[in-house]
């Protein structure tokens, strides 16, 4: 009986315990890599976290597209983004060298809290009441054109404080209408 009961209090368990320490470590440092923006993709959604309404590269993260933090779509991912007009927010990644292009990831109905100014501010997808900034009226995906909102509503990059307008992309061809919420 002693040795049964000695077996029972040996330091076999520790090696377990220590790797499933070390395991449990190795899996929240992968998670973490995971939502790094250097590791997104085209079609990939970023939530922006920055701070005083400028974003860097650092101020965003991988989200679910279909989820409530998912303000922005990544359209390309190059060495530059040359076509970075009317709307495009450039992200750049130290470690891999590259530029996310991104597009306000909007469906119609969506409210979003901008902050400072577009396109260089943070956009925040929230309800749409008091704290929404504007309110997304019609998406025109295959259309790169302000008058899809209207005849006399203008570019974002033209009258930024006015509304209604158009936010309109390039490349790929993307016109979104925003008005108050």
């Amino acid at each position: 009986m002693m040795g049964a009961s000695s077996d029972r209090h040996r330091p076999v368990a520790r090696l377990p315990a220590g790797l499933a320490c070390t395991l449990l470590i190795l899996t929240a440092v992968a998670c973490a890599a995971e939502d790094d923006p250097s590791n997104a993709q085209v079609g990939s959604c970023l939530e922006a976290l920055g701070k005083g309404g400028k974003t860097l590269r650092e101020d965003f993260h991988i989200v679910g597209c279909t989820t409530p933090q998912a303000a922005y779509k990544v359209i390309k991912k190059a060495n530059r983004c040359d076509d970075v007009t009317n709307g495009y927010l450039v992200m750049s990644s130290r470690r891999t060298r590259s530029q996310l292009c991104l597009t306000l990831n909007a469906k119609k109905g969506d409210c979003f809290y901008q902050e400072i100014g577009f396109p260089t501010g943070k956009a925040s997808k929230v309800t749409c009441g008091p704290s929404a900034t504007y309110r997304v009226t019609k998406v025109s995906e295959g259309a790169a054109d302000a008058s899809i909102c209207g005849k006399d509503v203008p570019n974002w990059t033209k009258t930024p404080d006015e509304l209604p307008r158009a936010i309109v992309y390039r490349h790929p061809a993307l016109t979104l209408c925003a008005d108050r919420p």
